[in-house]
């Protein structure tokens, strides 16, 4: 895929935004405000997030003991609730003490499940593969390409059976088994990047479900690679105006777009 010069550049956001809904990129990229506030369910994310940049650190100092590990996640994240309001001012701004407080009980409440995860995956696989896994030899690097006409940053890049590839750290639910589709594309999108970027081929990537401590490996295929392109040229007449048809989703009743959507498409029904 060649860009031109008429051509917009493409996040691996808006990919990741298409995968939930295709308008969603459409009102994205035109200056609509993605989230309109911070509740405590999206402030919970925000603190587990930011508590799994210290799992390595908490996986080098522990031994095999769930206690232990318990306790090292309580530390981090009062520390992570103390610094928060200093890494996202402008995010947290308006959010009350009430939201802060009920945001932080929940991510409080994940404490025991993440914890029992982590030393299942240390005594199911050892603390030195963990550790590859886990720890970044970059943090949230650029990554772009010409010829794909794609950029993104994807959470860190971590060395592992002696192959850089991408982490992605999601703060969402988990599926029981492997990963969830549009993590997948997710995953995808960064492979091609890495290898535009580094010439080399890159076999797979991390999906991290950090509100669960549980870790996924993603062998990606063909088929991922070819939904990608596939992704990125449907965001490319997206962006270029091309409104996509309205889908009744389970969670369009929570999309911040929603009052939008609906007038635009009965304005467009009266056309067509």
């Amino acid at each position: 895929m060649s860009a031109d010069s008429s051509s917009q550049e493409i996040n691996v956001s808006d990919l990741v935004l298409y995968t939930n809904c295709p308008r969603r990129v459409y009102f994205a990229s035109r200056g609509f405000e993605l989230f309109s506030e911070v509740t405590a369910s999206r402030l919970e994310r925000i603190i587990l997030k930011e508590l799994s940049l210290d799992y390595p650190e908490i996986v080098k100092e522990c031994s095999l003991n769930a206690d232990n590990i318990y306790k090292k996640l309580e530390i981090s994240l009062a520390k992570v609730c103390t610094d928060l309001p200093l890494l996202f001012p402008r995010e947290l701004a308006d959010v009350t003490s009430e939201i802060f407080e009920d945001g932080e009980a929940r991510a409080r409440a994940k404490i025991p499940e993440i914890a029992a995860n982590l030393l299942g995956a240390l005594e199911e696989y050892g603390k030195e593969p963990m550790l590859a896994a886990l720890t970044p030899v970059k943090t949230e690097p650029f990554l772009s390409s010409e010829r794909l006409n794609l950029k993104g940053i994807p959470s860190k890049l971590v060395c592992f059976e002696g192959t850089q590839v991408p982490s992605i750290l999601k703060p969402g639910s988990c599926p029981e088994q492997g990963v969830w589709a549009s993590d997948r594309i997710h995953a995808a999108a960064f492979i091609l990047l890495l290898e535009a970027e580094s010439g080399k081929e890159v076999p797979f990537a991390f999906v991290e479900y950090v509100s669960f401590g549980l870790l996924r490996r993603v062998v990606v295929r063909s088929s991922d690679r070819r939904e990608v392109l596939k992704i990125c040229r449907e965001v490319e007449k997206i962006k270029a105006g091309f409104m996509p048809e309205r889908k009744e989703e389970k969670f369009c009743k929570e999309c911040n777009f929603s009052e939008h959507c609906i007038s635009d498409s009965s304005l467009m029904s009266k056309f067509f």
